[in-house]
């Protein structure tokens, strides 16, 4: 028999976060209805949707059941209904059910209180491995952490967010929220629940588009076959645009590619944006993500193609299902450009010191005359950690597609990815900047017998993994030197000679030039190994980093 769960006389909830930020954010998105079985582990998850005002809670004893009347009270509503379980076999109990919705695409939010992790397979009462218990059946499942620090309090949010909009985004179907309980969990003297932040799926605003005064675009990772329509439409808008190399986006006055430096350097409370829109892949800069996500904008807006819910910077309020090119299109330029101006100007100040700085035989004057040199219409290829870091130092000429492997961000491949690009486009001449790290991680990469002849490395070998030096507060003795800096007295000279690849080295500052000349004049593949020292390397990056404006 099914009847009305009577209310709690006194309003007291869960002391749990992670119970109080699901209630919080099934107000806010609307799922409001809840079907609940008994059950001990999920006590405090019905005690807190009984005792509060805006939810309507039924009592299903038998969790196949409840799983059914569920349906028919979405099906009736035309709205997402949770269905809340406790621990163990109740969940199985539901499958039936959660099947039924998938394939009949209704809403249901499945709500499974669970055991600590560590209790999974100890012969503990009603412990089963709850998560991803319905497979390809639910078109969403998180298992929600118990917030302690704040980066879990946000990952616990994003968690219930992007579960909660998988309800219906294309098609409606059932999503899974699993929570661990640990004890003690019968407190419920938390008198109110703090309203969460709630992420939506929408289209652009555009009364908060012109409200906002202070817009800071951020552009990450683009293919170059995306930026033909998009740059047009990007520069038209008049807002200050952060780009690295890797957007392919090339130079502009309203492109920010030096912000790392800037941000460093300048009182950032005058750049400090009340709209962040996020387009693209991944950006390199840890500054920049930081400056965001301690200035929390009141808006913050993903544009993405699949409308996956990517909270890079902590604080997105919308998530924006578009490409790119079509969100630029849509928006009006902004009249009030002094935003734009506040930008360009710390820019401008940080070109200037840094043309102040001598840089000496190290990896940053040998990456400045390469950008110098590098023809138009060529393609480089950046090995991660520093290179990435030090290119995006100096200005690159248009018309020069950039490539990197930023997906996961790591050392191998860097090579591979050159060679399998530069046999694609053998017309063109494809330079490829990469530590000796990186280089001899993936030197099989040359173990070709149809290596490509367009292909041009330019390798800085310092005899270590440079980027463990200047890391913040990493203690330098003999085993950081070993095991992680992993210092060598490594060259590639015997490997390239070898392999029959054209190679010349360079061990001081006066041969940066000719070997750089010579690179660019060669018709087969190439590799100049410039010999840098690690102490000289981290004198002048310190000095990059301590320019004040």
């Amino acid at each position: 028999m099914y009847f009305r769960l009577k209310r709690f006389q006194t309003y007291m909830f869960s002391v749990k976060k992670n119970i109080q930020q699901l209630v919080s954010l099934m107000e806010q998105h609307g799922v409001t209805d809840v079907v609940i079985s008994p059950g001990s582990r999920n006590m405090p998850l019905a005690q807190t949707f009984a005792a509060h005002p805006k939810f309507t809670c039924h009592a299903v004893t038998d969790e196949r059941s409840a799983g059914f009347f569920a349906i028919g009270l979405a099906l009736n509503k035309n709205q997402p209904i949770a269905v809340c379980v406790t621990s163990g076999s109740a969940l199985l109990n539901l499958a039936s059910a959660v099947s039924e919705a998938y394939y009949q695409q209704v809403p249901i939010l499945v709500i499974s209180a669970d055991r600590p992790a560590a209790w999974i397979g100890q012969l503990d009462g009603q412990t089963i491995p709850q998560t991803n218990i319905f497979g390809t059946l639910v078109r969403k499942e998180v298992s929600l952490p118990d917030p302690i620090t704040e980066t879990d309090i946000w990952h616990c949010n994003r968690l219930i967010n992007e579960a909660l909009l998988e309800l219906n985004h294309h098609v409606c179907g059932p999503v899974h929220i699993n929570i661990p309980v640990s004890e003690p969990f019968f407190d419920c003297s938390a008198t109110k629940i703090e309203p969460e932040r709630m992420i939506k799926r929408k289209l652009p605003n555009m009364n908060e588009w012109l409200s906002a005064k202070k817009i800071l675009i951020i552009v990450g990772q683009l293919q170059k076959a995306e930026i033909e329509y998009l740059k047009p439409q990007l520069i038209r808008l008049g807002c200050p645009i952060i780009c690295e190399h890797i957007s392919n986006l090339g130079n502009h006055p309203n492109f920010i590619s030096n912000a790392d430096l800037i941000l460093n350097s300048t009182d950032i409370e005058q750049l400090t944006p009340e709209l962040v829109v996020y387009l693209g892949g991944h950006i390199v800069s840890k500054r920049v993500k930081r400056f965001i996500k301690a200035t929390k904008p009141q808006l913050c807006w993903r544009i993405t193609n699949d409308g996956s819910c990517t909270d890079t910077f902590q604080c997105v309020t919308h998530i924006m299902e578009m490409s790119p090119s079509n969100f630029a299109s849509l928006m009006l330029a902004k009249r009030d450009r002094n935003y734009l101006k506040t930008w360009q100007k710390a820019s401008a100040t940080i070109e200037t010191e840094m043309q102040k700085i001598d840089f000496g035989f190290t990896p940053f004057s040998i990456v400045r005359q390469l950008f110098e040199n590098i023809p138009s219409q060529s393609a480089v290829v950046l090995a991660n950690s520093s290179m990435v870091r030090y290119a995006q130092l100096f200005r690159l000429n248009d018309g020069i597609e950039v490539l990197c492997n930023r997906g996961v961000n790591g050392i191998d491949g860097t090579l591979s990815t050159a060679v399998g690009y530069a046999t694609a486009k053998p017309n063109t001449p494809v330079f490829v900047l990469i530590g000796d790290l990186s280089f001899f991680y993936d030197m099989n990469a040359l173990w070709q017998t149809n290596l490509p002849q367009n292909l041009r490395i330019i390798l800085i070998n310092n005899g270590c993994g440079e980027i463990f030096r200047v890391l913040p507060n990493m203690p330098k003795n003999a085993n950081t030197e070993r095991f992680v800096m992993a210092s060598h007295n490594a060259t590639a000279k015997g490997w390239i000679k070898s392999l029959n690849i054209e190679y010349q080295s360079a061990n001081n500052e006066s041969e940066i030039d000719k070997s750089i000349k010579f690179i660019k004049r060669q018709t087969k593949a190439t590799l100049v190994e410039f010999f840098t020292h690690p102490t000289n390397d981290e004198s002048v990056f310190n000095k990059i980093q301590n320019i004040k404006q």
